[in-house]
């Protein structure tokens, strides 16, 4: 549904309070004290149908139909049952919004709340308002006074926005955050999501002042491809941390089954929020431990952990849990170590860890740290302090204090005990240095803060261009397909291995027949040894082998020399698969040349689907002797050679190929190449409900598939969208200049910073309005790798060179669109300005944008020119000192539209 109307819930004017009253344990009186103990500046109208004259000093109303204005936001407070005929009273009203604070209509164990669930959805369908919850926890937002919830304690001021699935663990760790001194921008929770989705919410509180960080807790992943994209472009510009409950598949709360293929869904989900740029952590005390760690993290930081403690124990205890979460210890330079030789007594060693004595004096470790923050192989530091007598707490907290004020490099503190390091951890919490209560919890925060800087790292790589061999026969295979093939069929082995040489893989010299005798005579057409498979209907399908591979019958036979033994091999295997399935009739079989496995090496992947977040690639180790479950990683596509690298190696069967391989990075390109291709594959047939193959090792850099299985579904996209090759095409300039006009790719970074470099800063002023050539590499990332759903940018192409790009970005519920357009300087007079603005406005009219704006420079006569000719109108920002230019799209389809244009600052 988008953001429509949302600004109901986050700036309402007045509110009606539906079942308010005083009586005790009222849920509709607990939200009327909240509001008026919050200060809430808007009207609040209690209504309760018991005739009651005031609420708390309030004058109420007993029925909605006495309403004499209008309120921005309802808040439902009574019994399941009556909410539908509520809501259509509401809307008769003319109310836009309704919160549902009431309880028992999304308990879908209940069969007695069915028929109010039911005919609220149907409700919600026909009046089209905007409803949050049912049992959501309400809305709280300091910053604005709002605390329309029903939340037992206060919530502070603070930049963190809290949203979450549950309204108990809300208001659970709100408690607990009002303890521990943390504030909130925003407090909120969604119940069942009957209308308003957490994408909804994302999208409009990350535009919201005050918001610095977003605190997501789900349940469940529900809108997976919507929310993708919500988190994707909110992690862009703040930071987004998640804690995902109901991780394993055995709690008789999961309601999502997991995908098959899998052994846990689990993997997925982590997959999911590292590619959305979202730090995942495991429970809810370690979100704010993050936020504390993350939050006033410094311009430089790193992996590189230097470690001191007045105390070996602690020492100990921070340094296996470094080890037990693959951290790393800072190597400690030969400077370093002859400084600290200089500040230490002669028997403290100068490794690392720094042990210093229990009596710690403040000088001493602001002369230690400071030694190690100057350190260029140190990235972070960690203190440790422990009470004892000769230790000032206090004392030690401030010299360190001074000391970060001073380094731009991260430090941790954990200040252990509690009756001496409550004063340390509180003027820790004003300096704004991450603190912590034990050595264990530090640097499980640190560990989470250098997985976050990969994931951040990940979504601005710079991916490399690699050449994928796809042949256009795909096209006639998937012809062939559909016309032979419905949703449910497994996929006939001989479209299954056309597919696969189709996109280049290597597949074994194979022929599928429906007798023996046929296969009989195939075979003398293939080198011999011969390997037969005998189909039956389970087998044809992949992951046919349950949650145990290991006792999956594998129906093959090997090591087949004669003619003769070839008919004997396939009755033997008919009698045992008539045993494991009886009801499972042999359709089929294929013989095939055995190869042989260098050191024994076999791996498998293929094409999964998830219920919520569509398709899937995965890879891991394989064999007949495996569990292939447990090695399987996966991946969303589209894959780019970075992406599919990553995959490979978070796999115990690249541990064990590093081990052998005497080129592996010559296997690590073939391994990339592969799973490009197969990311291909999914995208350009999304009917692929399951895929399934297994490959060996021939020889160094070369593998071969000598088993696959497929099944066909009903077309799902991918949650991340793909290139859109469709969009290409190319522009004759006036000087017969041949352009390839089409969307950027993240390969496209150092040709956009060349284009950067060759153009003047006169032009490069009228763009950013400022004249600066050099761009870092992560703001060249932003600009090159974009979604093509809230962002789209055409680049110009002749000769492998960028002559030119216009850009978009798109608001959620495609209302208006902002274009930035800069060509280089020698195509001036080509008209390649011109095409690039038709371009964009061609591809905003077309997906539906009602209408696009830029600002332009008073002086930027031909930019101004080009826009009126286009049909642009043009009005003076003589307060901003520029030009702001507007071009309607499309007409308006519904009032929110306007509502919200307005509240741009613009109307059609």
């Amino acid at each position: 549904m988008g953001t429509r109307s949302l600004e109901l819930f986050f700036q309402p004017a007045s509110i009606a309070v539906i079942g308010a009253s005083e009586r005790q344990g009222s849920l509709g009186g607990a939200i009327v004290r909240n509001l008026l103990s919050s200060e809430y500046s808007g009207t609040i109208i209690p209504i309760n149908s018991r005739g009651y004259k005031t609420i708390y000093s309030l004058p109420a109303l007993t029925r909605i139909g006495e309403l004499k204005q209008v309120p921005d936001l309802a808040i439902i407070c009574t019994p399941a049952e009556t909410v539908p005929k509520i809501i259509k009273q509401l809307h008769k009203q003319g109310i836009g919004a309704a919160m549902l604070l009431t309880g028992g209509i999304a308990r879908a164990r209940s069969w007695q709340f069915r028929p109010s669930s039911d005919r609220l959805d149907q409700v919600v369908e026909q009046t089209r308002m905007r409803i949050l919850g049912p049992d959501c926890l309400g809305i709280v937002m300091p910053w604005r006074n709002l605390n329309a919830s029903f939340l037992h304690v206060p919530v502070r001021k603070g930049n963190i926005a809290y949203i979450g699935q549950s309204g108990t663990l809300a208001s659970g760790v709100m408690d607990w955050a009002y303890s521990r001194n943390i504030g909130f921008s925003h407090v909120l929770t969604l119940g069942k999501s009957q209308d308003v989705s957490l994408p909804d919410l994302i999208d409009y509180i990350v535009q919201e002042p005050h918001v610095r960080t977003l605190l997501i807790q789900l349940d469940e992943i529900g809108s997976g491809k919507a929310l993708l994209r919500s988190l994707r472009a909110a992690s862009r510009h703040k930071l987004v941390l998640a804690v995902k409950s109901n991780r394993f598949p055995q709690s008789p709360l999961s309601r999502i089954e997991t995908p098959k293929g899998l052994r846990s869904r689990d993997a997925l989900i982590d997959e999911t929020l590292a590619r959305a740029g979202i730090l995942r952590v495991s429970a809810t005390d370690e979100l704010f431990d993050c936020v504390d760690a993350l939050s006033p993290r410094k311009k430089t930081f790193g992996p590189r952990l230097a470690i001191v403690a007045n105390g070996r124990g602690p020492a100990i205890l921070a340094m296996d849990r470094l080890i037990h979460d693959n951290g790393r210890l800072a190597e400690l330079s030969e400077e370093t170590r002859s400084h600290l030789r200089g500040l230490l007594p002669e028997y403290v060693k100068t490794s690392n860890p720094v042990l210093l004595n229990p009596e710690l004096k403040a000088h001493q470790l602001a002369a230690v740290v400071n030694t190690l923050v100057s350190d260029r192989q140190v990235d972070a530091v960690l203190v440790i302090n422990i009470p004892s007598l000769g230790n000032n707490s206090m004392e030690n907290a401030k010299a360190l204090g001074e000391l970060t004020r001073k380094t731009q490099k991260t430090i941790l503190t954990s200040w252990m005990g509690e009756h001496t390091a409550e004063d340390a951890r509180e003027y820790f919490d004003q300096q704004g240095i991450p603190t912590f209560d034990t050595p264990d919890n530090a640097i499980k925060s640190y560990m989470y803060m250098v997985q976050h800087q990969r994931t951040q790292a990940l979504l601005r790589e710079t991916p490399e261009s690699l050449e994928v061999p796809v042949s256009l026969a795909h096209k006639e295979v998937d012809r062939q397909i559909l016309e032979t093939h419905r949703p449910g069929d497994y996929l006939l082995p001989t479209h299954a291995w056309s597919l696969l040489e189709a996109y280049g893989f290597a597949i074994c010299e194979n022929y599928y027949c429906e007798t023996v005798s046929d296969m009989q005579s195939q075979a003398l057409r293939i080198e011999k040894p011969w390997v037969i498979r005998v189909h039956h209907r389970d087998y044809l399908y992949p992951f046919a082998y349950g949650d145990n591979p290991r006792e999956r019958l594998r129906s093959v036979a090997r090591e087949i020399y004669k003619e003769s033994s070839l008919a004997p091999a396939a009755a033997r295997l008919e009698r045992e698969i008539a045993a494991a399935f009886p009801h499972s009739p042999v359709l089929g079989y294929t013989v095939q040349k055995q190869y042989r496995a260098l050191d024994n090496l076999q791996f498998s992947f293929g094409i999964g689907r998830d219920e919520e977040l569509g398709p899937y690639i995965f890879f891991g180790g394989g064999g007949s002797t495996a569990d292939i479950l447990v090695d399987r990683e996966v991946a969303l596509p589209p894959l780019n050679a970075n992406l599919a690298e990553k995959l490979i190696k978070r796999t115990h069967f690249y541990k064990v190929l590093s081990e052998r391989s005497d080129n592996l990075l010559r296997e690590l390109i073939t391994l990339e190449r592969w799973l490009v291709a197969l990311s291909h594959m999914v995208l350009n047939h999304p009917w692929i409900a399951g895929f399934e193959a297994n490959a060996i090792r021939q020889q160094v850099g070369r593998y071969r598939v000598i088993g696959v299985a497929g099944e066909v579904g009903l077309p799902v996209k991918s949650a991340m969208q793909p290139y859109p090759l469709e969009l290409e095409n190319h522009y004759q300039s006036k000087n017969d200049n041949f352009y390839r006009i089409r969307p950027i790719r993240g390969e496209d970074e150092p040709l956009l910073e060349q284009f950067y470099q060759r153009l003047s800063q006169e032009s490069l002023r009228l763009r950013f309005f400022t004249a600066r050539r050099q761009f870092d590499h992560k703001e060249l990332a932003r600009f090159t790798q974009i979604d093509y759903d809230r962002e789209m940018a055409f680049v110009a192409m002749r000769d492998n060179k960028l002559y030119g790009v216009v850009r978009a970005w798109i608001d959620p519920d495609d209302v208006t669109a902002e274009y930035s357009v800069i060509i280089d300087d020698k195509c001036r007079g080509e008209g390649l300005g011109h095409h690039l603005m038709i371009r964009i406005i061609e591809y905003l009219t077309e997906r539906g944008v009602l209408q696009v704006f830029g600002t332009v420079l008073p002086h930027n006569s031909g930019m101004l020119g080009l826009c009126e000719h286009l049909g642009f109108s043009l009005h003076k920002n003589v307060a901003e000192g520029v030009v702001d230019v507007v071009k309607n799209l499309n007409p308006m389809q519904h009032g929110w539209q306007r509502k919200k244009m307005l509240s741009f600052g613009r109307n059609l």
